[in-house]
């Protein structure tokens, strides 16, 4: 983290100057100084206002020793030269460069909270997707019980029909024997009653006959 740290400090050091030297013309003064600000270009004019280390004056008017400038207060003055410098002075880019740490130390402590949340989320998800994965894992396993036990019912089934089948053709051959025996039964009957009615015809018409000779007169000389 702090290399990281130190080469953006080194980037922002690098690209501050051009950066602040692509705005209005002006001027900086110098380190760990303040600067009276008179009303014209002589040391014994009056003092109209003060420029401290950091402040950026606007560049109104040039000469040799001295330069007229507007302060951050809008208030228009001479100052020497030799307290001004066209370079960023150190003490502001420091202060820059402590502004942009803060903020970057900022963001990166957001960016570590951020990340403990993420981490608890996904600590979170890796739970809740193991416990998915087992809850998959046991429909998978109910699902092919279910299959399972779904193909020995279509073979009962199919058992079951086949026995139904056979039962019903089983019975189908029953009624048709029951007919046929009740048929026989029945015929067997008739014929016993022929039989029988034929053998009592018959003794009928043998006592008939046998009635019929005896009635007959007797011829002399023959015994019967």
């Amino acid at each position: 983290m702090r290399k990281i740290l130190t080469g953006l400090i080194v980037l922002l050091v690098v690209s501050m100057a051009p950066l602040q030297s692509a705005g209005a013309k002006g001027v900086y003064v110098r380190d760990w100084i303040t600067i009276s600000v008179r009303t014209s270009p002589y040391e014994t004019a009056k003092i109209t206002g003060l420029a401290n280390t950091n402040d950026y004056l606007e560049t109104l008017e040039e000469q040799e020793e001295w330069t007229k400038v507007r302060t951050p207060e809008g208030k228009q003055g001479w100052v020497q030269n030799r307290y001004l410098t066209k370079q960023t002075p150190k003490a502001l880019i420091i202060d820059q460069l402590n502004e942009k740490v803060k903020s970057l130390s900022e963001n990166n402590q957001t960016l570590r909270e951020e990340n403990k949340q993420l981490q608890k989320e996904n600590r979170e998800r890796t739970y809740k997707m193991s416990a998915l994965s087992k809850d998959i894992d046991n429909v998978k396993t109910d699902y092919d019980n279910l299959k399972s036990a779904a193909a020995e019912y279509l073979e009962l089934k199919k058992s079951y029909e086949d026995l139904q089948g056979l039962f019903k053709a089983h019975s189908e051959k029953m009624g048709m024997l029951e007919k046929e025996n009740s048929a026989l039964k029945t015929s067997e009957r008739i014929i016993f009653t022929l039989v029988g009615g034929g053998f009592i015809i018959l003794g009928l018409v043998v006592g008939v006959l046998l009635q019929i000779v005896r009635s007959r007169p007797k011829k002399a000389g023959y015994k019967f």
